[in-house]
Parts: structure tokens; C-alpha cells; sequence
């Protein structure tokens, strides 16, 4: 089989399976995806309804939305989307969308009481219900349809009933952490989604932990390249030579159950004693072998985090258009670290070295972008020993786009 090149490729090819077929070999033998799946906008088109219409996507961190009318906007699917939680603190998720003309509720997050619309004034509660709808006629008016004239009850109780206009609901769980939603009706189980990641990290307790510290980049690449270039270290050396000083290449290995993700992890920890990554207190309660380990974990499609012992970091990419993604970063830290003064200092030592390791790899996975789009690159073959979460990641791309619904195994030897 041979690819066409992107300039080429018609977009109702992006569904077959046989499109793929370079990328379903073993990962000895495979290729990359089609470049198509970075570069054009057909497939960005399709992808955001194949993939992100009917998965459990990450749209936030839990404390983003901790108190009774705090409300995350955020955007799925080219859909905007509310999650708020409400005054008896349940967590809800909803389309933020009037249901009289469909006008937008709000902009950016807040903490508020109740929605109001900018338009014609209708209310909202925090749990989606309608309050209000402001002027809507209560008076009984004559039945111009009935040739006799006689009155008709039209008052908005006998035509509408606000109960039945609430905010259109969607799917929402929590992780750890992480905050997701899901707009299908058709919704794979979340525990499926997930696997065996939460009884992995069970000791950790990650829905204590509190955001230390946030930067929003923009990223000229499709998130794709974003995922991707977290979930293998073959580029460390050459990337991040100030990382592999203290992380070396072989102290990383495979760590992955079956479920939507990819996961490696790095024992010891750090090789310098000095480090922050030691020195910060770790969590209470952790199990022996998280002391020692660093965790590197993708959740399909949008979401990385590194879980240390003493703080994480969480990377959300939000695809913008195909060679365009916004990602929101997160400094996550057990529950009162922030309290501690004497730790202030590491945590800018944390915030500096995170941002310089995802500058690091913005740069050149924008540079990946731009080769991408070159029409004499057809395709690239995988190594074998650093690349196979990476063909785990593609093929699931490539089920998704086909509408094909397969769990990933996990590995027999995988560490813990």
C-alpha cells in the first residue's frame, strides 16, 4: 500500500480503514499517520466529530469549579460548554446556549448565582433548570383559529412550561484532578475509558491536589504532535539535554494497564539529590513505590500529566483549527504545600524548569508541523523501542475516525 500525498487525499478516505493500513502493521513494521491527520482542514473537520463529539474529554482541573457558582466555559467539538457546580455542590455540565434563540450565556468563567441571558433576560439556575423567562404573556387571549370566537386558554402555563426549558445537559466525571465531559448520547463507560489508572494512583488522593500555578500557550501545531511528543523519550537527548542529566534515557519504562491512554514511568525519580523534585514534601499516604517513581500518563485525546511524588504537571490541549491548539498547563501540589512559606522558592524553581521543558518542546513540535505540510513527506517509520505508545495512540486515532470502538490492551510486562 502507498499513501497519497495530503494534497491529494479526499476526505471521505479519512473514514475507510484501509487508509490506515501502513499504521496497523506491528511497530516494527509500521508507519506514521497519514500527514493528513495534521495538516488538512477535512480531516480536523471530521476528527472533531469523530473523536471529540463521543469521547471523555478533559476540559479542566477539578478546583477550577470547587465552590457552589463557580462556572468553567470551555469549548468541545467547536461546542461551548458549561460546567458548574451548583448551591448543593453537585458538579453539572451543559451546552452554553439559551434555549429561547440560542443566544451565548457567557464568555469566560466566573462565580456566580444564577445565568442571565444577554439577549431577552431569560434565567438559568446553577443546575441547569430554567428560573425565568422575562415578558412572556400570562393573559387568556381569543383562539382566532376557532370560527366561533370562543376563548381559549393560551397563557404561558397552558402553552409553556419553563421546567421543560432548562439548559441541554451533557455528560461529566471526574478524576483525580480532571474534569471531563462527554457530548455523546452514546457515552462509552467512564471506568472503561480510564482503566486501571485510578486504582493505580489511588494512594495519591489527586482530588485534594490544588493548582500551584497556570500558562496558557499557543501552540502553532496540531495537538496531536503535542500528545505525541510527550508520550516518548527518544527526543530527551537532544531536546532536553538539562533533563536527562537527572532523568536518564534507560531509568524510563513502560507502565500500562488496558484503557484509553499511555503510560510510562521513571524510577528513580531524579539522580540529583539536590533536586526540587526531591527536596518538596511528597504526598501523605503514598504507596512505596510512588516515592520512587515518576509517572507519564496521556488520556485520549487531549490530556498529559507527570505524576511525582511531591506535585504534578497537567497538560490540556485544545485543538483551534489543524495547525493550530491552544494548551493549558497546570502546577498541581498536595493539599497544603501552598500553605508552607519555606516552600515558596521551589515552587518558581518547579514553575521555571516546567516552562522551560514545554517551551522546549512547543518549539520543535511546531517545527515537526511545518515539515509535516512539506507534500514530499509521505509518511515516517516508527522505532520500535521508544515509539510504540505512539503507534498505540495512532491506531486509536485511526479506530475512532473509522468508528471502530476497541479498548487498547495493556502489557503483560509493564512495570507498576
Amino acid at each position: 500500500m502507498q499513501y497519497y500525498s495530503q494534497q491529494r487525499l479526499p476526505s471521505h478516505v479519512y473514514t475507510q480503514p484501509e487508509t490506515y493500513g501502513l499504521s496497523r502493521l506491528p511497530v516494527d513494521q509500521a508507519s506514521t499517520l497519514i500527514p493528513d491527520a495534521y495538516t488538512a482542514a477535512d480531516f480536523f473537520a471530521l476528527e472533531q466529530e469523530k473523536i471529540f463529539a463521543t469521547a471523555w474529554v478533559a476540559v479542566g482541573c477539578l478546583q477550577q469549579v470547587q465552590n457552589p457558582g463557580d462556572i468553567l466555559v470551555t469549548e468541545v467539538a467547536g461546542r461551548s460548554i458549561l460546567v458548574m457546580r451548583d448551591k448543593t455542590g453537585k458538579l453539572g455540565a451543559f451546552y452554553n446556549v439559551c434555549r429561547h434563540r440560542g443566544s451565548k450565556l457567557l464568555e469566560k468563567s466566573c462565580n456566580i448565582k444564577s445565568l442571565h441571558c444577554p439577549y431577552h433576560a431569560w434565567v438559568y439556575g446553577l443546575d441547569g433548570q430554567c428560573l425565568g423567562t422575562s415578558m412572556f404573556r400570562s393573559e387568556k387571549i381569543v383562539d382566532t383559529v376557532n370560527s366561533n370566537g370562543v376563548e381559549t386558554d393560551l397563557s404561558d402555563k397552558a402553552l409553556f412550561d419553563k421546567q421543560n426549558y432548562g439548559l441541554l445537559p451533557l455528560s461529566v466525571q471526574t478524576w483525580g484532578f480532571l474534569v471531563f465531559v462527554n457530548l455523546s448520547t452514546q457515552t462509552t463507560p467512564f471506568e472503561e475509558w480510564l482503566g486501571d489508572i485510578p486504582l493505580k494512583f489511588q494512594s495519591h488522593v489527586l482530588e485534594n491536589w490544588e493548582i500551584s500555578g497556570e500558562k496558557i500557550y499557543d501552540v502553532a501545531s496540531n495537538y496531536k504532535l503535542i500528545e505525541e511528543n510527550f508520550m516518548e523519550y527518544y527526543h530527551l537527548p537532544f531536546v532536553h539535554p538539562e533533563l536527562t542529566n537527572v532523568s536518564r534515557m534507560e531509568d524510563h519504562h513502560r507502565s500500562q494497564g488496558a484503557g484509553m491512554y499511555t503510560g510510562m514511568l521513571t524510577t528513580p525519580v531524579s539522580r540529583d539529590m539536590d533536586s526540587v523534585w526531591l527536596n518538596l514534601p511528597a504526598a501523605q499516604g503514598l504507596n512505596k513505590n510512588h516515592l520512587e517513581a515518576a509517572y507519564h500518563i496521556c488520556i485520549f485525546p487531549n490530556v498529559t500529566i507527570t505524576i511525582l511524588p511531591n506535585h504534578a504537571f497537567c497538560m490540556i490541549t485544545d485543538p483551534i483549527r489543524a495547525n493550530q491548539t491552544r494548551e493549558r498547563t497546570f502546577l498541581l501540589t498536595p493539599p497544603g504545600t501552598l500553605d508552607n512559606e519555606s516552600y515558596t522558592s521551589m515552587l518558581l524553581e518547579l514553575v521555571k524548569f516546567w516552562d522551560m521543558i514545554n517551551t522546549q518542546d512547543l518549539s520543535i513540535v511546531e517545527r515537526v508541523q511545518l515539515g509535516l505540510s512539506n507534500t514530499a513527506f509521505t509518511g515516517g517509520r516508527m522505532c520500535h523501542k521508544f515509539e510504540e505508545p505512539l503507534h498505540r495512540y495512532q491506531n486509536w486515532v485511526a479506530d475512532r475516525m473509522c468508528g471502530i470502538h476497541r479498548i487498547p490492551p495493556g502489557d503483560n510486562d509493564a512495570r507498576i
